[in-house]
């Protein structure tokens, strides 16, 4: 009997989660290299930062675990008691970009500078009318299985949040899959939207199991998407 390894949200996360719902002061990000991804407009790989009405400031990235010849991932949210807004971007004040570190020439001292490298900061319009105002927070779990014999295995991972804001517009956070703690935002959700809409329509080399990363894997697998409405 094949044993599900369990990658869901602890309780204390999971109501952080449900938290997001309602009004939102900003969403900040690390800008850097990599920030912007030269395929996908729309897609944000970084460690973001809720600004919440009422509050606590949260932190939204990934946490990745090795497990079946590779890696897996779900969304981590912790609370921040203390950061340092001026060296984050904002979605919702673009000309808000932060600030990115260096060595000075000596290797003494590192140096604060715009991060001004092609992709390294948020160059499109306030995201403010997204998510200034999010009526509806979705779960978005991936349960997935394969092998045969002793080489079976199955484990399931809270990925991602669907964020949907007062005009109805959706947004995504979703884990990744990767060696950074980085997250992805995803907004509008584009190709990803076939993660959580059932709707969607399929497009070639955009499967959900392609979007959440496994395109690559070579044992094949099944991979189901369940979705589940928080409230606070």
């Amino acid at each position: 009997m094949t044993r599900t390894f369990d990658l869901s949200l602890p309780e204390p996360e999971r109501r952080r989660a449900a938290l997001l719902l309602g009004p939102w002061r900003d969403l900040l990000y690390v800008p850097g290299p990599g920030f912007t991804s030269p395929i996908d407009a729309g897609i944000y790989s970084s460690s973001f930062v809720v600004i919440p009405a009422d509050g606590p400031a949260v932190r939204v990235s990934s946490l990745v675990v090795p497990a079946f010849g590779g890696e897996i991932c779900r969304l981590r949210l912790e609370a921040l008691t203390s950061y340092r807004p001026e060296n984050l971007g904002s979605f919702f004040e673009p000309s808000r970009r932060g600030k990115v570190y260096a060595m000075s020439a000596d290797r003494r001292t590192s140096l604060a500078r715009p991060p001004d490298g092609p992709g390294w900061s948020y160059d499109g319009g306030s995201l403010a009318d997204r998510l200034a105002d999010v009526r509806q927070v979705r779960l978005l779990r991936e349960h997935v299985s394969g092998g045969v014999g002793d080489g079976t295995f199955s484990w399931m991972a809270d990925r991602g949040l669907v964020l949907t804001g007062a005009t109805d517009v959706e947004s995504l956070f979703l884990a990744l899959p990767a060696d950074s703690e980085n997250a992805a935002l995803i907004s509008p959700p584009g190709l990803y939207r076939a993660l959580f809409d059932p709707a969607a329509l399929p497009v070639p080399g955009a499967s959900p199991t392609e979007l959440l990363g496994y395109g690559d894997r070579e044992s094949p697998f099944d991979v189901e998407i369940r979705l589940e409405t928080l409230s606070t």
